[in-house]
């Protein structure tokens, strides 16, 4: 089921770090983690850990559960989640991460530990056999993870260290709506042409601390707090370049049976590393009181909703059947022919974004204890073109469309 709260994919994002939990705080009501999301951050480093360090500790991480949600608009952006109840794991530390003071307990001369969270969004409207006429939108947002600690630590210092830093690998960018209550920003227009990568985003240092103290002031308990700090609009590539799963759909609509075979083709090319599609769904609606369904490779028949689904546990290079390949079912109906319908598809992809943006902090003072990168899909649709799209009749032609469609999508 599709979860909207848009904090869900983070719900364990540094559960595998094993942050110490305080003492202060009552250990049952941690046990389970807050609806708004869980994020725990990493302690800096210590002489202590520096001896402990090297025994213990497991590099192995895990993913987050696979959630989807709606794309975000780019209205402004005023709120911050706090996370009031962690359950603390001190096994499973990435590898690079280590174990500092207490979120709760960070000192003046403490380096502070940020998370990063970068989260996309991909819609795409495949129309017919040809790829100049695929439509896509791209957007995403980040967020920022500051331990409780911190506030204090802003609090008792009338200059504290300012908070900046620039966004890498962010040339296809090109519309940025910052936090305006919390960045510093010289720009009337969203839009900047070639400047983003020179661009240094700083933090309003009060409007921080008075955020982030309501925010504790509201929460007393809470560990972390996640505050969203920009959103942003990435230019798309050529026709369907720019899509991690790209299809082509042929239907053939007679009196007693519907044909369909879909083509499609997993393309590590959008994505700024190559990741595994997860979760990956293809319904195709189909009317016309079905009565049977044959397909290869199997697929369901949803009866409420008349539509045959597609379910795939991860796509990629290396899956048995590899990146390239074909759905097809022949369906018998007894009220015909079928129209062709809207498929639609439904994916995530965890640890790698669609533009390959990072954060690069600049200034002394803080660092980045862990970065988590996904994107998801939104609308994801595939229309015949008209009537006369249909399903080609013989096995020749069948072949010869499937290496059409595969070779004019190899070089995206």
């Amino acid at each position: 089921p599709v979860n909207n709260n848009r904090y869900s994919d983070l719900q364990d994002l540094f559960q595998e770090v094993g942050v110490i939990q305080p003492s202060t705080i009552d250990t049952k009501q941690r046990q389970t983690p807050t609806p708004t999301s869980g994020i725990a951050i990493p302690r800096p480093p210590s002489r202590r850990d520096d001896i402990t360090s090297s025994s213990g500790r497991n590099a192995a991480g895990r993913n987050s559960p696979a959630t989807l949600r709606s794309s975000p608009g780019p209205s402004n952006i005023v709120r911050a989640d706090s996370v009031s109840s962690l359950e603390f794991r001190a096994a499973g530390v990435p590898v690079g991460l280590s174990r500092g003071p207490s979120p709760l307990t960070l000192g003046m001369s403490d380096t502070i530990p940020l998370a990063v969270a970068f989260h996309e969004m991909v819609h795409s409207y495949f129309h017919g056999t040809d790829e100049k006429k695929c439509q896509v939108k791209l957007s995403g947002d980040m967020m920022l993870s500051f331990p409780a600690g911190i506030v204090t630590l802003l609090t008792n210092n009338p200059n504290p260290a300012q908070l900046m830093f620039r966004l890498n690998n962010s040339s296809r960018f090109n519309k940025v709506f910052p936090n305006k209550q919390l960045i510093l920003w010289d720009y009337e227009e969203p839009y900047i042409e070639n400047m983003l990568y020179w661009t240094v985003f700083k933090f309003n240092m009060s409007a921080l601390t008075a955020l982030l103290k309501r925010q504790s002031e509201k929460n007393p308990t809470a560990s972390y707090f996640n505050v969203d700090i920009l959103k942003y609009q990435i230019k798309p590539k050529f026709g369907a370049s720019s899509c991690p799963f790209q299809l082509v759909a042929y239907w053939k609509c007679e009196r007693n049976q519907t044909d369909i075979r879909i083509d499609y083709m997993y393309n590590k090319k959008a994505m700024g590393s190559p990741s595994p599609l997860l979760n990956l769904t293809v319904t195709v609606p189909v009317d016309g009181e079905v009565m049977n369904i044959n397909a290869e490779p199997h697929a369901e028949w949803d009866k409420e909703n008349n539509c045959a689904i597609w379910r795939f546990t991860e796509l990629s290079e290396l899956t048995e059947n590899g990146p390239i390949g074909s759905l097809r079912a022949r369906l018998e109906v007894t009220k015909g022919p079928s129209s062709i319908g809207t498929i639609s598809v439904q994916f995530n992809c965890e640890g790698t974004t669609l533009s390959g943006v990072d954060l690069e902090l600049q200034g002394p003072g803080y660092r980045v204890s862990l970065v988590k990168k996904r994107f998801v899909s939104g609308k994801y649709i595939c229309d015949g073109s008209n009537n006369k799209n249909r399903y080609p009749e013989s096995n020749e032609n069948n072949e010869e469309n499937h290496e059409n469609h595969s070779s004019s999508s190899s070089d995206c």
